[in-house]
C-alpha cells in the first residue's frame, strides 16, 4: 500500500514538473510571437489604412476593386491575432476600434456595385495626390511619437487626437489644390468620409471634450513635442499609438 502511494504521489510530480515546463515554455513562446509580431502588425495597419503605404494604389476600375477588396479580408486575422495575444485590456480594446473602423469601412465599400463604384470614383484623385498623402500620414506618425514624449499622461491622447484632425485636414487640402476635373467636391467629400470611417469609432472612444470642431485642439497642438532621434519611425500608427495607451492610467 505504501508502496503505490509513493508510485502515486512520484507520477502526480513528474506530472507537474511536465505541466509547469509546458507552461513556461508557451508563456515563452508568447512573448516571443509578440516581439517578432510587432512588424507584423505594423505591415497590416500600414495596408489598412492605405496613405502611408508607399506600394498601394487607389483603385480606378472595378477589376481593381474587387482585387483591393480581396486583400482587405487577409487583414482581419493578423491584427486579432496580435491585439488578443500581446496587449492589455485598453491598448487592445482601443486597437481593436480602430482596427473594426478600417475594415468595416472597407467592407462597406466592397458590399455593393454601387458602393464599389463610389471608392473607385476617388481614385483618380487620390493616386493623384497620393505621395502627398503619404507624406500627411508619415508626419502625423512622427506627432504620435512625439505625444508619446509629452509630461503629463492625460494629454496624451488628446494630443493623438487633434494631430489626426490635422492630418485628415492636411490630405483634405491637398485633393482642394489640385480640384476639378480630377478632384471634384464630391471626390473630396467622398475621400473625407473614407478617412472618418477608420477613426469615428476610436475619436468617440478616446477623445473626450477635444472634438474636430473644439478649440481646444488649437491651444495644444503647437505643444506636440517633437520625437527623439532615437524612436525609429514605423510603417503606421499602431505601435506608438499602443505604447500611449498603454502608458494612459486606468481608473
Amino acid at each position: 500500500m505504501a508502496m503505490n502511494l509513493t508510485i502515486i504521489l512520484h507520477c502526480l510530480t513528474f506530472t507537474i514538473l511536465i505541466m509547469a515546463f509546458k507552461f513556461g515554455h508557451a508563456q515563452k513562446s508568447d512573448k516571443n510571437s509578440c516581439k517578432t509580431g510587432t512588424d507584423s502588425i505594423d505591415t497590416c495597419f500600414m495596408n489598412l489604412l492605405l496613405f502611408g503605404d508607399p506600394k498601394y494604389v487607389f483603385p480606378e476600375n472595378m477589376t481593381s476593386m474587387n482585387t483591393h477588396c480581396r486583400q482587405i479580408k487577409t487583414y482581419d486575422k493578423c491584427i486579432k491575432e496580435y491585439t488578443n495575444k500581446c496587449l492589455a485590456p485598453f491598448p487592445k480594446q482601443v486597437s481593436n476600434v480602430l482596427a473594426y473602423g478600417g475594415l468595416k469601412t472597407h467592407k462597406a465599400y466592397c458590399a455593393t456595385k454601387r458602393r464599389k463604384e463610389s471608392f473607385t470614383s476617388v481614385g483618380k484623385c487620390a493616386n493623384k495626390i497620393k505621395r502627398l498623402g503619404d507624406n500627411c500620414m508619415y508626419t502625423f506618425i512622427d506627432e504620435i511619437q512625439g505625444s508619446e514624449n509629452y509630461p503629463d499622461v492625460k494629454m496624451k491622447l488628446p494630443l493623438v487626437c487633434c494631430n489626426f484632425y490635422k492630418f485628415k485636414e492636411c490630405i483634405i487640402n491637398h485633393g482642394t489644390k489640385v480640384g476639378e476635373p480630377l478632384c471634384k467636391e464630391s471626390h473630396i467629400e467622398e475621400t473625407e468620409r473614407i478617412i472618418g470611417g477608420y477613426a469615428n469609432d476610436v475619436l468617440a472612444l478616446v477623445c473626450g471634450d477635444y472634438t474636430e470642431d473644439s478649440d481646444k485642439c488649437g491651444k495644444i497642438l503647437p505643444k506636440t513635442p517633437k520625437k527623439l532621434p532615437s524612436q525609429k519611425r514605423p510603417k503606421s500608427i499602431i505601435l506608438p499609438f499602443i505604447n500611449i495607451l498603454a502608458s494612459v492610467p486606468q481608473k
